[in-house]
């Protein structure tokens, strides 16, 4: 019975040191890959989300001519660049891409909104002076104004900020979301570069040069892209998010699951600490100087309306955000109050509030 016993034992626990050493972690069968340092892959395609980013710019270049006076906007144009109408961009290629701002666009109703807005105050060619409860034009230097809604919010910023948020933020975390389950590795590379276009950087994108608004639109940062240099340095936004675009998409081709989902969770991280360094900078620099607008009330202005802009996008953040939706509706609550209330109270106690919320959610 002894030896029965042992022989038993013995061969039990072979079998368990078979079964263990048999085990490998799945990522031990993913043979060595290459990490580009360009976003050239072959196969990649995002023409559809590039072209949303350019449509963007032109849309932004239209709406500035009325945000200073300059001229009067139409409806009918504001129209034809939400959803690309009557040949509408100076970009020929954008008229016939087949996409458009409006089919992707997250709270379409609220944004379009502030660009009616503007065709309306627009004209007046700058005559109307904006008021606390009154549209019109402010002073933001000496001889430039620019038009602010009754609350005073800058029609353009809204308008810009607004759908890096719900167009372009928006619709990049729904795609690297869905890349997770996505059930083939072509759909994997479809959606991730996808979510890659709407970032709005060129293929070489280098974080330590400084790029020329005169070159070609598909050579220099627009966009996110332009703020990862503007206000992500702090963070190395720039540098974080594109390398890990790189080695997430080349993961995909390696079908190395463990280290495309690690590259996802960096770009949603960064890309919304991005726009948290951005808010933080908004609702900061109104707070320095004489209480109140000041002799040029365009400048105060101007930077809570690209705060307001960047704190929406917050609605549009990943279901692993580090924000709270209780900080959220602070936030929120914040900066939809009236501009000429946030700037006239002693202290800045809401804005404050504000800077607090960023500063201990992002690190910052």
């Amino acid at each position: 019975m002894k030896n029965k016993y042992f022989k038993s034992s013995m061969f039990i626990a072979l079998a368990v040191v078979g079964l263990a050493s048999c085990k490998k972690d799945k990522n031990d069968d993913i043979p060595p890959y290459d990490v580009p340092t360009t976003y050239n892959f072959s196969d990649a395609n995002y023409a559809s989300s590039t072209s949303r980013v350019r449509m963007w710019l032109e849309q932004n270049t239209y709406a500035g001519t009325g945000n200073t006076g300059a001229a009067a906007l139409t409806a009918a144009k504001a129209n034809d660049f939400w959803n690309n109408t009557n040949n509408p961009f100076t970009d020929a290629t954008l008229n016939t891409s087949g996409v458009n701002i409006a089919g992707k666009i997250t709270d379409g109703p609220t944004y379009k909104a502030y660009f009616d807005g503007l065709v309306t105050v627009s004209q007046s060619l700058g005559a109307i002076a904006a008021s606390n409860g009154t549209a019109g034009f402010v002073n933001r230097t000496a001889t430039g104004k620019i038009a602010v809604d009754a609350k005073g919010v800058e029609y353009t910023q809204a308008i810009a900020k607004g759908l890096m948020g719900s167009l372009l933020f928006k619709q990049a975390v729904d795609l690297l979301t869905a890349v997770k389950t996505d059930a083939t590795i072509a759909l994997q590379k479809q959606h991730f570069d996808e979510a890659f276009g709407y970032l709005g950087v060129p293929v070489n994108y280098d974080p330590t040069i400084t790029y020329a608004n005169t070159l070609p639109a598909a050579e220099r940062p627009l966009a996110w892209g332009g703020y990862l240099a503007e206000r992500g340095k702090g963070i190395k936004a720039g540098e974080v998010i594109f390398n890990a675009f790189l080695k997430g998409r080349a993961a995909i081709g390696a079908k190395d699951v463990k280290v495309r989902d690690e590259q996802i969770q960096i770009i949603l991280e960064k890309w919304e600490q991005l726009a948290a360094a951005a808010a933080l900078e908004y609702v900061t620099s109104p707070t320095t100087g004489d209480l109140g607008l000041g002799a040029l009330p365009g400048v105060k202005l101007h930077a809570l309306s690209e705060g307001w802009g960047f704190i929406a996008a917050f609605k549009y953040r990943p279901a692993s955000s580090k924000l709270t939706a209780a900080n959220f509706t602070k936030l929120n609550d914040i900066i939809n109050t009236s501009f000429y209330t946030l700037l006239n109270e002693p202290g800045y106690p809401k804005l404050v509030e504000a800077q607090g919320i960023l500063k201990a959610t992002y690190g910052l």
